[in-house]
């Protein structure tokens, strides 16, 4: 019988093929959808925050910014690397649902809390009246917003196990045009309404996420085992630990610019930061898209993850290139003359994007290898590194539009010690196997 290989993305034709389907192709299949909901997700997000600077303030864009980087720090801390541990166990646990419930409740409430702890603080200590003056609305909605993303994520891991990515890419698009109609509703509400906009569709698609779950898993997988959550502690530890200090320097840069430096300028980095991730979810839909095929099969090829880089390298560097050209004309078409004044922090961004994408890979591998100190190691190289060099820019008063340079900085020494890491194999932990060398999956 043949089968459908090939890129296998949404929007071009599958060819039919008469040989077994390649590993390679598996992974561009579920890859494909994954990447078709950040595009979906990364152009309605573009749409949103240049509707925001367009709409609202500077003020309000930098503070509003600061809150969705505050929640993103409490969601990496709450959620322990959990939804990783979900992704490499899922199929082989004997209730993949339970398992999930366990999760969302352990990381959902652990990350509320340090929601709260976050904003209160951070808030408080920018000293900004236009802050202070509407304090506890902010909090709330950044506890929210902090819960949300949080069960959003252990979904997001679930879905992605199942190998079911399509719903990945249709709920990702909803999000996006939800906040954009919820923006103009929320106009005449100034900083909160802005806040809001953001939060509310995610609750609302967060809510909806937990019914999809009966679709993609059993209740009961006849031929898994058992599963534990401290038998996820080991590489859930390391995703945790590796993940938090990843995504920390995006996640502090804009609450930390709001205490030095002010609010307007915290917009014109925040937005800049924004459009250049947009790039980074290529990569990072690749990433996940290997991991979750390495996790089933047990084991990640190195032709395969050389072919991975291969491809984002021939995407990423002629995007990069035409996005340093173009940089002012994105800023301005986003906010205006204002806006584009500060295209420099958008060229430094989108160079970063570069060494990240490899990381990527490196982590991928080191998930599916169950090297949870080689993942703590290449996380913690890079966010240590670029808030170090952040925080020196900071203390030398350096101009905030060359601030993104430690971004680069960073991202490129990270790569190299992810290289040298890759090269020193470490054995893999033992690990539970189920009764059957490969998962079933769920139902079809």
């Amino acid at each position: 019988m043949g089968v459908i290989e090939g890129w296998e993305f949404p929007w071009m034709r599958p060819v039919l093929s008469t040989e077994p389907t390649s590993e390679a192709a598996l992974v561009r299949e579920q890859g494909g959808w994954v990447l078709a909901g950040s595009i979906g997700s990364a152009v309605l997000g573009f749409v949103f925050w240049g509707l925001a600077a367009r709409l609202f303030s500077a003020n309000a864009v930098g503070i509003a910014g600061s809150i969705v980087g505050l929640s993103s720090l409490a969601t990496s801390i709450g959620i322990l690397g959990l939804d990783n541990g979900l992704v490499r166990y899922a199929p082989r646990a004997s209730r993949p649902r339970a398992l999930m419930w366990r999760i969302l409740l352990v990381g959902g409430g652990l990350a509320s809390v340090v929601g709260l702890v976050l904003s209160l603080v951070v808030l408080t200590v920018s000293n900004d009246m236009a802050v202070l003056q509407i304090l506890p609305a902010l909090v709330v909605i950044a506890v929210v917003q902090t819960t949300s993303q949080t069960c959003f994520q252990i979904t997001d891991a679930s879905i992605l196990a199942a190998r079911k990515s399509e719903y990945l890419a249709y709920r990702a698009v909803s999000y996006g045009i939800a906040k954009i109609i919820l923006l103009f509703a929320l106009l005449s509400e100034g900083v909160v309404g802005l806040s809001a906009a953001y939060t509310l569709p995610l609750l609302v698609v967060m809510l909806v996420s937990l019914f999809l779950v009966r679709r993609v898993w059993p209740l009961q997988n006849e031929r898994g085992v058992p599963v534990r959550l401290r038998e996820l502690a080991s590489l859930s530890a390391g995703n945790w630990l590796s993940g938090l200090v990843y995504s920390l320097p995006s996640r502090v840069g804009p609450a930390l610019l709001l205490i030095f430096i002010g609010s307007a300028p915290t917009s014109y980095f925040f937005i800049a930061l924004q459009l250049a991730e947009v790039l980074n979810y290529i990569p990072e839909s690749v990433s996940k898209s290997l991991y979750a095929h390495g996790s089933i099969r047990d084991r990640l090829p190195p032709s395969l993850t050389a072919s991975m880089r291969r491809l984002l390298a021939a995407i990423l560097v002629p995007m990069v290139a035409l996005g340093v050209v173009l940089a002012q004309v994105a800023m301005t078409i986003l906010g205006g003359t204002q806006y584009g004044a500060h295209s420099l922090a958008l060229q430094l961004f989108l160079l970063a994007t570069l060494p990240k994408a490899g990381i990527q890979i490196y982590k991928a591998q080191f998930n599916v290898d169950r090297r949870p100190l080689a993942l703590i190691v290449l996380g913690g190289t890079l966010g240590i590194s670029t808030v170090a060099f952040f925080l020196v820019g900071l203390l030398l008063r350096v101009n905030p539009d060359w601030l993104p340079l430690a971004w680069v900085l960073g991202g490129t020494l990270a790569l190299g010690v992810g290289w040298w890491l890759s090269r020193r194999k470490a054995p893999s932990e033992p690990e539970p196997q189920s009764a059957v060398t490969e998962s079933p999956g769920p139902p079809a």
